[in-house]
This record gives structure tokens, sequence and C-alpha cells, in this order.
């Protein structure tokens, strides 16, 4: 009988025991598996887009709202804004890259008109232009002329950052130098083009000639313009201002002009703002108003700008 309840006891025990290890076992695989297996770790979430793809093409530091030509041949243009150039001449020549002017349309409008202003940069008369220009919230055109615009680069980097267009309007605008040759007037313009991308990063495609083009071109002329994609802009309504006219006067020779209707869908007006034309600032707030009070539509000269005759 006591050798039953030791056999008893003892089966008990072993009883206890594999139940013990029935029930641990899994515990300790389970233990022994998230021990030995690395717990997978997700990936923090990605709060950065994925990066844009860099532009291939040149694009100014100091870009404004304009249209640029660069390396692409098949940028089109924007209608309605200044026309720069990320390259000289020599450059694209340089490149390989194409020179000519991009085919546009040129807009008519019911009633349009492009101020435009000669033979600046100058330190006074300028800067109160823009001023009127911004107080009335009226872009213009200005065709500079190199040798100021090396006196005055300032004043350059204004009318630029101001939004206005400017073209080219030699480098001297001495007659007697500039139209020696055909060289010597495209010598000028690429002097001139220099300079400017020098002060603001970019060079206009848009030139006036001095004293303008009638006279003065040859059939080289024009063909070399073509050839080097450069787009000369003429007027069709002068203020006068060349003269010794007082800013009402100036004023009416413009009103006298625009009788004539034919003009109203891309009037182009000649103004300066050059040394010794403080009549013209005088005059330009009235300008304006005229222009205003008829519903004309302002724009600054680009490839879309018609020819004026």
């Amino acid at each position: 009988m006591q050798y039953t309840s030791k056999f008893f006891q003892t089966v008990c025990a072993l009883s206890v025991i594999c139940l013990t290890l029935l029930v641990s076992s899994p515990l300790a695989l389970l233990a022994f598996s998230d021990s030995a297996s690395p717990t997978p770790v997700s990936d923090p979430p990605n709060d950065q887009e994925d990066p844009v793809p860099e532009n291939k093409y040149t694009i100014p530091n100091n870009a404004i709202d304009a249209y640029y030509m660069n390396e692409n041949p098949d940028n089109p243009a924007i209608p309605s804004k200044p026309v720069y150039d990320v390259f000289t001449v020599e450059e694209r020549q340089a490149q390989g890259l194409v020179l000519e002017i991009p085919k546009v349309s040129p807009y008519y409008g019911q009633k349009v008109v492009y101020l435009t202003f000669d033979d600046g940069p100058e330190p006074e008369n300028t800067p109160a232009v823009l001023a009127i220009l911004k107080n009335q919230g009226v872009k213009a055109t200005f065709f500079v002329v190199g040798n100021q615009i090396e006196k005055y680069p300032a004043v350059l980097r204004q009318i630029y950052q101001d939004g206005h267009a400017i073209g080219n309007h030699s480098y001297n605008h001495i007659y007697r130098e500039l139209y020696q040759s055909t060289n010597s007037y495209f010598s000028q313009l690429r002097h001139t083009d220099e300079i400017i991308k020098n002060i603001i990063g970019v060079r206009p495609r848009i030139s006036r000639a001095p004293g303008g083009s009638a006279g003065s071109f040859t059939k080289e002329h024009w063909a070399t313009l073509k050839n080097l994609g450069y787009t000369e802009v003429g007027w069709n309504i002068s203020s006068g201002d060349a003269s010794s006219a007082k800013a009402g006067q100036l004023v009416n020779n413009i009103a006298a002009q625009m009788d004539n209707k034919n003009l109203w869908s891309h009037a182009t007006l000649l103004m300066h703002d050059g040394r010794g034309h403080a009549e013209t600032v005088k005059a330009l707030p009235a300008i304006i108003k005229f222009y205003k009070d008829r519903q004309f539509e302002f724009r600054v000269v680009n490839f879309e700008t018609p020819s004026p005759w």
C-alpha cells in the first residue's frame, strides 16, 4: 500500500512536469521566434515630393514676367510680354542655336497703343517716367542707348525690374558713325546688346534705328536684321517732343494724329526720356489719360507688334 502511494505520487509529479512543459513550450517557442527574427521596420513617411526634373533650358536668375528665348527652338512666344534673349548673337552663333524670330501673328486690337521712349536712360527723366507709369499701372517700351546705359546701369535695371520692354537704340546715336556702313550699324547693336546683358543678364530682340530706318537703311540692312534675328520697330504717332514744344502742345500733337482711325489698332507713339525732355515727363500723365479715357489697351512692343505703316 505504501508502494502504491509512492508510485501514485511519482506519476502525479511527472504529470505536472509534462503539463507544465506543454503549456510553457509554445510561449518559449514564440519568445525564441521573436528574439531570433528581426522585427520589420516600416519606412518612415516620405514628406517630400519626388524631385522635379531640372529644366535643361537656360532661364535667367532674375527672371520677370517676360518671354525668354533660350536653347529651345520650340519655345513658343508669350503674347503681350516683353521679349528677351539669354544669349547674344555671338553666343548663338558659337553654339549653333537658331537666330530667326519665331513666327507669330501680328496683334491688331480695336484700340491699342504702344508708349515708346527713346534715347535713355537718363538719371532724372527716366525715373520720373517710370514713377508715372507705375502710378498709372501702365507698361511701356524703352529704346536705350549703349553709352547711356554705361553711365546709368541702375536705371536700366529699374526699367527691366518694373516689367517694361527694352529695345536696342544703338551705342552712341551719332548718325555719321552709325550709318557709315551696314557693318558699323550692327557693330553698335551687338556692342549695346553685350552692355545690356552684362547688367540685366539678358538682351533685347527688338531695335529702333536712331532717326528711323527711312533714308538710312539699305536692302542689306534689312537682310542682316532678319539673319541676326532683330525686329526693327518704327512709329506712326510722334509726340513732337524733339522740338521745343511745351507739355500742352505735345498732348495736342498726339490728339490731332489720333484722328486717323486707321492707327487705332496699333498706335505706336514716339516720345523721348533722354536729356532735355522734361516737357515729355510733364505731359505724360495727360497723354495716358487721353488714351485711358478712350479705352485704349496699353501694350509693350514685342514680336506681335504690327508694322506701324
